[in-house]
């Protein structure tokens, strides 16, 4: 049995977001976007140790 990740549209917005932001736009390989969701996870883990409310 496969294990699926289903993500929020919050968790999508800001992984675009991440993407976006190194230059990433439309359609980006399975790297870059496998890059932009640990770049992300990274962000919003630092954030929830720190109590800094990013809405993420």
């Amino acid at each position: 049995m496969a294990n699926v990740i289903i993500k929020s549209d919050e968790r999508r917005a800001y992984e675009a977001q991440v993407a976006e932001s190194f230059g990433c736009r439309g359609t980006i390989s399975a790297e870059q976007r496998e890059q932009a969701e640990m770049i992300a996870a990274t962000t919003r883990e630092i954030c929830r140790e720190n109590n800094m409310n990013g809405g993420y």
